[in-house]
């Protein structure tokens, strides 16, 4: 999907992996991420009971914990933590609206986990290799799933997807807050991509 090329392949999410920025790039990710999943999980934690969303309500997905201690690792090394970017703000805030639509809180249920365990594994590792880090250790544990093994649950997920009782009318509706989903993971790269790479020079060099 182009959407999703254009977040992987942000000048910042560049940047950041190919090692030409430090931990204080790094951690403003960080906290876009937890106030991201601090908004998902919350609404999860809220749907947990409805037949439609509750079925894709995993606790070893969640992602809330691992951020708190990538956090609390990154302050303790002395790398300050800058507030949710406007974008983010309005990515969690369209979150918190979800409350009563089900659907489409599988829509950015869908987005954020499964990006996490796609493209996000190869993220994880590279971070952990430019910016001296133990892959899976302190600082990165936001992606590691110890009980997950991605591509069974990959293709069990997808199942579920196709089992959803969806119309045609909501399909419709879950495909456009999909694209929804990934535009506003596009605007939060772009907005740490203007926030952050004025202060790196050496990354328009």
């Amino acid at each position: 999907m182009r959407m999703h090329q254009d977040a992987e392949g942000s000048s910042y999410l560049t940047a950041l992996t190919g090692g030409r920025l430090d931990l204080t790039a790094y951690a403003a990710l960080v906290a876009q991420h937890a106030a991201i999943y601090q908004a998902l999980e919350d609404l999860a934690d809220r749907l947990s009971g409805d037949p439609v969303a509750g079925r894709f309500v995993f606790p070893d997905l969640h992602r809330r914990t691992a951020l708190e201690a990538d956090l609390a690792f990154l302050r303790a090394r002395g790398v300050p933590i800058p507030e949710p970017t406007a974008a983010t703000r309005e990515y969690a805030a369209r979150l918190a609206e979800l409350t009563e639509w089900p659907a489409g809180f599988v829509a950015h249920h869908y987005v954020r986990y499964l990006g996490d365990l796609s493209g996000g594994q190869a993220i994880g590792r590279l971070i952990a290799t430019e910016y001296g880090l133990v892959p899976g250790g302190d600082g990165v544990r936001f992606y590691v799933f110890d009980n997950v093994k991605p591509k069974p649950f990959k293709d069990a997920y997808r199942l579920l997807l196709d089992e959803a009782p969806f119309d045609d009318a909501e399909q419709e509706r879950v495909l456009e807050e999909v694209l929804l989903a990934y535009r506003f993971n596009v605007d939060v790269l772009a907005s740490l991509a203007d926030q952050i790479l004025p202060h790196y020079p050496q990354v328009a060099s």
